[in-house]
């Protein structure tokens, strides 16, 4: 008996049914629906709306042999509509992403911006009424401390820890001066009195504390900031990717398609408008790994500011830790002016100077923090102000970490958000009464990773996407070392292209154990290395002593200095400081041009020998006896 193959007959009769289908619906085809639905959605009609089914051949995509109620012309109409459509729900669902970054960083930085200035007007006030004239007349140095930490926080260009170190430089020489204000001092004494600062520690630990506290709190605050500008700018690029011409085409087989077969009511099939939106959003896809990335480390980051690297417990209470450093210099201030006249020599009194002044005339109670006397630091009983821009920052940082934690897949999921929209898929559970692409029916076509019906999806690396993917690895790099308290590089336009700010993120963190002999002498010259102490227009206070001009011009103008007997002079056998840049106890101060000169010994020649003494000093003398002889 002959064996029959059943296959190819079954898959004839199949396509026959479909066939006689298809002709069963063409035959009860109205074009009163599509008629209807240009009428409700004021689609232009210019005459062109068939009153009868036609023939589908001359369509490209609605098509496919079967009558019609849509002409060539309509369904160019039709397309344009649904892509205008489709951006503007993909604009709808990634909007509520973009104004979660962008009403938080505009927050933060109304936050942050405020809290900074609340700070300088306290500290500002608190110190003019403790301090008076002594503060007024030395202002510029509070008011370049802040200055620069603006500056970082807005350019992100200056070191940050070699900022603190020059302001704690020139707070130490001018309060030095203050203190024994009955001597003049000129400038290669103040630089003799700044090269001992380490050795002396005149403020305590303040420095040190303080310093790794500023660096690493505005180093995570500013690099939160600029994290969420970041994410606000990569969805604003997103949503200017235009659609592909294979997407526009699916786009309007899935939507527009139904309404020329007389169906405008009826919704797309769910899984088929995945099925579309998965190869129309294929490039939207290749974020999803550098974003969730990104996600965690500004998380990460938040929680750091939640804790240790809190910003408003640094700025708010700069003025009592300043004041506190103040005060440690005003307890010591005897024993660090006497062991500086050691190291650098007493200089004499000047019967027209001023007796000796009292830097801080108030004190202050270290363990309250509030001032004894004319009411101290803020006042008594004063209570610090713990909000800024309306909210603290504990609240508004556990805001945007909770937003932002809830955009963590958001990209891998976004063809799910676009077809849950009413006029994109079929909201009914019946998967049958939808639209399948070509007719009322279940959609059947596989779906899955790499899998793609629909849409053929372009395999050329698209530069804008390339880009953002660039751009949010850049920033998860520069949160991780904030994280880690560790220096961020501002090359940026964020920095203005003002070139790198604190390092290039690749050192240790906030190690403040460093020599900073050269900051000592960088302080009095800040166009030397960096950015530290830049500050903007404000050089003008910071060059209190400018190396260069002294090394050029040992005396500017200011007469000799006047200085005691050598018996004030440091003994290298005291036990109780050694000051390296004392070589000898022959001169009362060591002069700048012989310390450029050891440091560089071209410059330094060696002692002359006997026979180059007197070969030097005898041959001119015989010289001019022989010649007055003629």
């Amino acid at each position: 008996m002959m064996k029959m193959h059943w296959a190819p007959v079954v898959v004839a009769v199949v396509a026959l049914v479909t066939a006689v289908v298809a002709d069963v619906a063409s035959l009860n085809m109205s074009c009163s629906g599509t008629a209807t639905a240009y009428r409700l959605n004021r689609w232009e009609n210019r005459g062109d709306l068939p009153q009868q089914p036609i023939s589908g051949e001359k369509l490209s995509i609605c098509g496919g042999g079967r009558m019609t109620c849509c002409t060539p012309a309509m369904e160019n109409k039709l397309s344009d509509i649904s892509d205008k459509q489709f951006q503007a729900i993909l604009q709808e669902s990634t909007g509520s992403l973009l104004n979660n970054f962008t009403s938080r960083a505009r927050k933060f930085d109304e936050f942050f911006r405020e809290l900074l200035e609340n700070s300088k007007r306290d500290f500002h006030d608190m110190f003019k009424r403790t301090y008076g004239i002594i503060y007024e007349q030395n202002s510029e140095v509070f008011t370049d401390l802040f200055q620069d930490l603006e500056d970082y926080y807005s350019k992100g260009k200056l070191d940050l820890e070699e900022a603190m170190n020059h302001f704690f430089t020139t707070l130490y020489q001018r309060m030095f001066t203050v203190m024994n204000a009955q001597y003049p001092f000129d400038d290669k004494y103040l630089i003799c009195v700044n090269t001992h600062m380490k050795e002396l520690k005149p403020f305590g630990d303040v420095p040190k504390k303080l310093s790794m506290e500023v660096k690493r709190s505005f180093i995570a605050t500013r690099t939160f900031t600029q994290a969420l500008n970041t994410g606000r700018d990569v969805v604003t690029k997103m949503q200017s990717l235009n659609s592909s011409p294979e997407c526009r085409a699916a786009v309007m087989r899935m939507s527009m398609c139904p309404v020329c077969s007389g169906l405008p009511e009826l919704k797309p099939c769910r899984p088929f408008c995945l099925n579309v939106l998965k190869g129309c959003l294929a490039y939207h896809a290749e974020l999803a790994i550098e974003w969730d990335n990104y996600i965690d480390a500004l998380v990460k980051v938040s929680d750091r500011l939640l804790g240790v690297f809190n910003i408003e417990l640094v700025v708010d209470p700069i003025d009592i830790k300043i004041s506190d450093a103040v005060m440690n210099f005003q307890e010591n201030g005897y024993e660090v002016s006497q062991k500086v006249f050691k190291g650098c020599g007493k200089p004499r009194l000047d019967k027209r100077s001023a007796p000796q002044m009292d830097f801080a005339p108030v004190k202050f109670d270290r363990r309250s923090g509030g001032g004894g006397g004319g009411g101290g630091v803020g006042g008594v009983g004063a209570v610090r102000p713990t909000t800024a821009a309306g909210t603290s920052l504990d609240r508004l940082v556990r805001d945007i970490k909770q937003k932002v934690k809830a955009s963590k897949g958001f990209w891998t999921k976004l063809s799910q958000s676009v077809c849950s929209h009413d006029k994109m898929a079929s909201p009914s559970s019946d998967d049958a009464d939808c639209w399948n692409g070509s007719q009322r029916s279940r959609y059947s076509a596989m779906m899955g990773d790499g899998v793609n019906t629909e849409v053929s999806m372009d395999s050329r690396p698209n530069s804008l996407v390339n880009e953002q993917i660039f751009t949010l690895r850049l920033i998860t790099n520069k949160l991780e070392n904030a994280y880690n308290g560790m220096d961020v590089e501002w090359d940026d336009p964020w920095a203005n292209g003002s070139g790198s700010g604190s390092g290039d993120g690749s050192g240790a963190g906030v190690d403040l154990e460093e020599d900073d002999d050269e900051d000592l002498v960088r302080a009095h010259h800040p166009s030397r290395g960096g950015g530290g102490g830049g500050g903007g227009g404000n050089n003008a206070h910071r060059n209190n002593v400018d190396v260069e001009d002294v090394v050029s011009n040992p005396n500017p103008g200011n007469g000799p200095p006047h200085y005691d007997d050598s018996d004030d002079y440091v003994d290298k056998n005291d036990g109780d400081i050694e000051f390296t840049a004392v070589s000898t106890p022959a001169t009362p101060v060591d002069d700048v041009n012989d310390v450029k000169s050891s440091a560089n010994p071209a410059e330094n020649p060696a002692p002359l020998t006997k026979t180059k003494a007197l070969t030097s000093y005898l041959v001119p003398i015989v010289v001019m006896w022989i010649g007055n002889m003629f």
